[in-house]
């Protein structure tokens, strides 16, 4: 079966690209990822600006041992433009067939910025250039990252800066930010002014808490810490959101992001009408290996309904979305309990009690739905650890 995907003139090998971060640092970071088999490379966004992250620049909240979110306080590419075009025109020349996608970020109010920085990507041999317009900490502060991204005047302006100027020939690709009340205003801002794309979305801006027995914060960058940018699997359902919102009505591809761990996640996002998946946290927690898995997911998925191409499924997920008004409110559901798979924790008559009807009775320590008072919420089947639940 065939993995690959078209986009935007360009055929990536499949859907999976390494996002601008940590692990598109510099080229020789992103030519291992390239020898592991990922399709494509955003590089960490260029800026005129001098960079210097912090230490102690990452935390997480972890469910056991595995971490489901993940913030930072991490700003740009440390390397000078002038040095990344160098790294780009060598990724280019060692991996001819990997998609190299610049990332830049200049001033609101400044022109020749994004224009130099544009072409600079273009001409040292990137793909598409990809513009950050939704970085949520210490750039919005100066009035760019997410101050952009925000404001449907400045993205539309950068946007249409670097489309009006004909020496730009490669796909220019505004990525967005979901810190706003509607990504889709934003998403037709770009549009009209001439995006070829959308990326969407970043990471999301958060605190992600304190060390309630010394007191300090997360992350601790010598006793004070700022919002940061959350990421990791808890931000999917948000992500994947703003990528529907988006291709419903804006009639130009969307590169999907956020939360991306696995080729499940990677086709759920297909289905919401993205064809080319960005992953950032899964790599710097798991590592560039990680794609070989995320492939083989993915076409496991696609077996389970005979696809053979991903256009037979790309954005066929949206058929199934509408308005709240538009859904039936006649449909009704009861939970059922199989007492076989029922290993009597309780989980669910607690939950049902307390926070739906208060169906689920217990006898001897068993347990069962009364069908005349089960309100089918589907609470106690989502609490249900052992599948014991199902609806009818």
């Amino acid at each position: 079966m065939d993995i690959s995907i078209n986009c935007l003139g360009k055929k990536f090998d499949s859907p999976f690209v390494l996002a601008s971060g940590p692990p598109t640092a510099n080229a020789d970071m992103i030519k291992r990822g390239f020898e592991a088999g990922w399709a494509g490379a955003v590089v960490k966004t260029l800026i005129r600006e001098p960079v210097k992250n912090l230490q102690n620049r990452f935390a997480s909240i972890k469910c056991g041992k595995t971490v489901i979110g993940f913030e930072n306080i991490e700003l740009l590419s440390e390397m000078s433009p002038e040095e990344w075009y160098r790294d780009i025109a060598s990724l280019k020349k060692d991996f001819s067939d990997k998609i190299v996608i610049g990332s830049i970020m200049g001033d609101a109010k400044e022109q020749e910025q994004w224009i130099e920085l544009a072409l600079g990507c273009q001409d040292a041999g990137a793909d598409m250039i990809e513009l950050n317009f939704s970085c949520p900490h210490g750039y919005p502060e100066k009035g760019k990252g997410s101050a952009i991204g925000q404001n449907p005047e400045y993205s539309g302006l950068i946007t249409g800066w670097l489309k009006s100027d004909k020496r730009i020939h490669v796909p220019v690709i505004p990525k967005l930010t979901a810190a706003v009340t509607d990504i889709l205003h934003i998403g037709l801002a770009v549009s009209e002014k001439g995006a070829d794309g959308i990326s969407a979305i970043n990471t999301i801006p958060s605190i992600m808490g304190f060390d309630l027995k010394t007191l300090a914060p997360r992350p601790d960058v010598n006793g004070w810490t700022t919002p940061g940018g959350y990421s990791g699997q808890g931000i999917r359902p948000i992500a994947l959101r703003c990528v529907s919102d988006l291709t419903g009505d804006v009639k130009i591809p969307v590169m999907g992001c956020g939360g991306i761990s696995s080729g499940y996640d990677g086709a759920e996002f297909l289905l919401a009408g993205a064809p080319v998946l960005q992953v950032c946290t899964a790599v710097m927690l798991e590592g560039y290996d990680i794609v070989s898995k995320m492939k083989d997911e993915l076409a496991e998925f696609m077996s389970w309904h005979n696809f053979s191409s991903v256009s037979d499924f790309l954005g066929l997920g949206r058929r199934s979305i509408k308005q709240f008004s538009e859904l039936d409110q006649s449909y009704s559901v009861k939970a059922s309990i199989d007492p076989e798979k029922c290993t009597s924790c309780g989980k669910c008559h607690v939950s049902c009690r307390d926070g739906a009807s208060g169906a689920i009775s217990s006898h001897n320590n068993a347990y069962a739905v009364d069908r005349d008072t089960c309100c089918g919420c589907s609470l106690c089947y989502q609490v249900c650890p052992s599948g014991a639940i199902t609806l009818r």
